[in-house]
């Protein structure tokens, strides 16, 4: 990747011309090996300087991760802030109100200045004392930085990356950096085989050159990681697991075929590609290894969910599993040889809801509608996934669309079951899902948050987008969420998902509300009782249904009601008025996942939120896909 070694260059190859301009008389000329060791000297050193300055830039990280400890420190604390704390207070406020604001083309601003900084800095390493007299300096430089790079998109792969502690930045957080790498890298060895082509065939050798092993090995390697660029630009968009599949085999490939490329041990290339390796070796086997710790005596549990959804229990509870965080689950009886990222949305026993897309999800719903309440071999990946804990703030805020309430069930479900008596903290909970069944994905967490004994400090407002009737039908005090609580008594434990408690009149087109039944075997049912039950909850529930407009959720009327809005949700509005009612000395989170468009809005309007003189907010995005 970084160029003919002089052992194998013949009249010029990696040298290229001698300073003056002369053809070199080749790798016996003195002069040639004095100008090449001159130029590796200058390139090695470029590479340190670039090196620093990646260095220089996790350093940011971890620095700004500590300052963001000591500012909550300063938050929380109830002592005089003094002439200093204020500033700083008033001055880290104001930069993370700059940092998360929504920059297009980017998630945010902070991700538009780091992607600007690393490619200066790649600029910069690129050209720095560069004789201009040959291509072939310019194609040696390139493959340089090329390989470094390499070494660096690596280290932003790992899933057990170490700046997960050091910054609170798991994988999936640096996974755009990840790309942004793996492109910057394409680029310089594209730019490094290109002008390294010109160079020989303006020499008449470009043949002979490249029927050489150690330039074939390169030619391998090029056409490798263009399949792999290829698999994340296209692929991944319409096939994940063959994107998957083609990224793992051909980077597989196209890292050997780097170190034939540069095959002498003693050389920095070569370090540097073994380096790299062993890191993503050394991640595989930390992967594989906690994988078969797993799967001792270990079984998940599958059960059918309306509208493609499936529900997964785990028999055991992985170590510092937490609801909020990931696993990558492994289940032999659907795909053998895969696992697949889903969120921790119930601690104990450890639960995920998945929706069927295609591919492993689709069969995976498939088998469960099947095969209803099914055991089978199982085991996980994980945890991963870092987050602000929720128990730091006075007021948590979670929103999320469609199946990201995975991860703001999740870290519903962490707080309540951190909370005490003397615990002063309030939950607004806002969930916006297309069509009323997929609210039964998580009806035993939505019966939680009704019924738990911390249940009068959770507000929970529900939208459904796809109703019959449009929102606009709505009078306007209607149309601002209902924030009811009422404490009641907990209902029996559903064994299994129960089927939607809201169904659809067609006939009338207006909302129909059927009774939640327990999944029991058909020997057991006898479907004339569960007909009446239907009725006469359908009865019950007329009297406090309003004219169509708000549907109630619980299985009757006069218990906690979670109150269900037409339309999609005003985010900006609902973030806006939950942290304006919080006093100034308090703190709030705001957590959300869902599409990118909803992002956006939590984004911007969050980060206005972020005043010297207000409470201290707290934005947490988590990502929607993968």
């Amino acid at each position: 990747m970084a160029g003919p070694s002089p052992s194998t260059a013949t009249g010029g190859g990696h040298g290229g011309t001698a300073a003056g301009g002369q053809a070199s008389h080749g790798p016996s000329n003195p002069a040639y090996y004095a100008m090449f060791a001159a130029r590796q000297k200058v390139s090695e050193q470029a590479m340190r300087y670039y090196a620093a300055g990646i260095c220089g830039l996790i350093a940011v990280f971890v620095l700004f991760h500590w300052t963001r400890l000591l500012v909550v420190k300063l938050e929380r604390s109830k002592k005089p802030l003094g002439i200093f704390g204020r500033p700083f207070l008033a001055t880290s406020r104001l930069t993370r109100n700059l940092l998360v604001r929504k920059v297009p083309g980017f998630s945010s601003a902070g991700h538009a200045i780091l992607v600007i900084v690393y490619l200066a800095l790649n600029l910069m390493a690129m050209f720095i004392h560069v004789e201009t007299n040959s291509l072939s300096n310019f194609a040696a430089r390139f493959g340089w930085m090329a390989l470094v790079n390499l070494a660096f998109l690596v280290f932003l792969a790992l899933k057990n990356t170490p700046l997960a502690f050091l910054t609170a930045y798991s994988y999936e957080r640096l996974n755009c950096l990840h790309q942004i790498a793996g492109y910057t890298m394409f680029t310089q060895m594209v730019l490094h085989g290109a002008m390294y082509t010109a160079f020989f065939n303006s020499q008449g050798r470009l043949l002979t050159k490249y029927a050489e092993p150690g330039e074939i090995a390169a030619i391998v390697a090029g056409f490798a990681f263009l399949s792999v660029v290829f698999a994340a630009v296209i692929l991944r968009r319409f096939w994940y697991e063959l994107f998957y599949v083609t990224h793992i085999t051909c980077w597989i490939v196209g890292i050997v075929a780097t170190g034939f490329h540069q095959p002498e041990f003693t050389k920095p290339a070569y370090i540097i590609t073994l380096l790299a390796a062993s890191m993503w070796v050394a991640d595989r086997i930390i992967r594989m290894s906690r994988v078969l710790y797993n799967s001792v005596n270990n079984e998940a549990t599958l059960y059918p969910l309306p509208n493609g959804g499936t529900k997964v229990v785990l028999k055991k509870v992985p170590a510092r599993a937490e609801p909020g965080k990931h696993c990558f689950i492994w289940l032999p009886a659907i795909r053998k040889l895969e696992t697949h990222p889903f969120t921790i949305h119930r601690g104990s026993p450890v639960e995920f809801t998945v929706k069927a897309q295609n591919g492993f999800t689709r069969d995976l719903h498939n088998y469960a509608v099947a095969n209803p309440g099914v055991s089978v071999k199982a085991s996980v990946d994980g945890p991963y996934g870092t987050f602000p804990d929720p128990m730091e703030f006075d007021k948590i805020v979670l929103i999320a669309g469609g199946g990201g309430a995975t991860f703001t069930f999740g870290l519903a479900v962490n707080v309540l079951e951190r909370m005490t008596e003397e615990t002063h903290k309030n939950i607004v909970f806002i969930w916006a899902v297309q069509k009323h069944e997929n609210l039964s994905w998580f009806k035993e967490q939505l019966d939680l948050l009704r019924t738990h004994a911390h249940s009068t400090k959770v507000n929970v407002t529900l939208y459904v987008t796809r109703s019959p009737t449009s929102t606009s039908d709505l009078p306007s005090d209607r149309q601002s969420p209902l924030l009811q609580s009422r404490s009641s008594s907990s209902d029996n434990e559903v064994a299994s998902p129960p089927r939607s408690p809201i169904d659809t009149d067609t006939e009338k087109n207006e909302p129909r509300i059927t009774a939640p039944t327990h999944r029991r075997p058909l020997g057991d049912r006898d479907p004339e009782k569960e007909m009446h039950e239907a009725i006469e909850t359908h009865v019950e529930h007329q009297s406090s249904r309003l004219s169509g407009k708000e549907i109630v959720t619980s299985a009757s009327a006069h218990r906690f009601e979670h109150p269900i809005k037409e339309g999609r949700p005003d985010a900006a509005s609902l973030i806006r008025d939950a942290v304006n009612s919080t006093p100034a000395n308090q703190r709030v989170l705001v957590a959300a996942c869902g599409p990118h468009g909803l992002m956006r809005v939590v984004r911007d309007t969050t980060a206005r939120l972020i005043q010297g003189d207000g409470p201290g907010v707290e934005l947490h995005c988590e990502q929607f896909g993968w």
